[in-house]
């Protein structure tokens, strides 16, 4: 009886002192580059859009991290793969959290940004994000042409955490419409450079306990 009071406080416990992140659609998009080809996968909530998991994989490195933006947390995670699981479904261990730097945002504090709408072709509509880094909106940082495709939700999220760097973490950052980047490009000095594609998108049901 000691043993199952002991064991039923000790899950208690771990609910009562943990957070729950759930997630509801997961994207994937990969950028080639002169050595290899870039893909970032990250999951995001309907819900709560201030949540995000973003996993970075390649030859010699996997990493998994949940970002509270809202919070400025950010969880880490070890990817586990389990070869007995037939469906190739990522599994995660929890490791450690930290907070984002205060210096990421007091750097990006005064840059701005806006949308431009192109051209629209069907369920397609081609904008052109162009980035400042200062309040007045007169120093160009990064021109970014988007193709974004209709959706029943706003993904634009997604696309920023996998590919606008050094972008990814700023929540104000956003198109407020709904629509999926399913393609990008970067132009630089007039050159269309760093061409990305969305390579995989669906509806996922997907929780991780982070213990506080």
């Amino acid at each position: 009886m000691k043993n199952f009071f002991c064991i039923f406080f000790v899950l208690l416990s771990i609910v009562s002192f943990s957070q729950s992140f759930t997630f509801d659609f997961v994207t994937s998009y990969e950028m080639p580059t002169k050595d290899y080809v870039r893909k970032r996968t990250v999951y995001s909530s309907t819900a709560n859009p201030n949540y995000m998991l973003y996993i970075y994989e390649d030859e010699l490195k996997q990493s998994a991290n949940l970002y509270d933006l809202e919070n400025k947390k950010c969880h880490i995670f070890k990817i586990i793969r389990n070869k007995a699981n037939k469906e190739g479904k990522l599994e995660f261990k929890y490791k450690k959290s930290r907070k984002v730097k205060q210096s990421y945002y007091d750097h990006h504090k005064h840059d701005t940004y806006k949308f431009e709408v192109i051209k629209k072709e069907g369920a397609f509509t081609t904008v052109l994000l162009t980035y400042y880094s200062d309040f007045n909106a007169t120093i160009t940082k990064h021109l970014t042409e988007l193709k974004i495709k209709e959706s029943d939700q706003n993904y634009f999220r997604n696309f920023r955490m996998a590919m606008l760097h050094p972008m990814e973490l700023l929540m104000n950052v956003d198109r407020f419409e709904n629509g999926l980047v399913v393609e990008s490009v970067q132009i630089r000095d007039g050159e269309r450079v760093y061409p990305s594609k969305l390579v995989h998108s669906e509806q996922v049901e997907l929780e991780l306990i982070v213990p506080n």
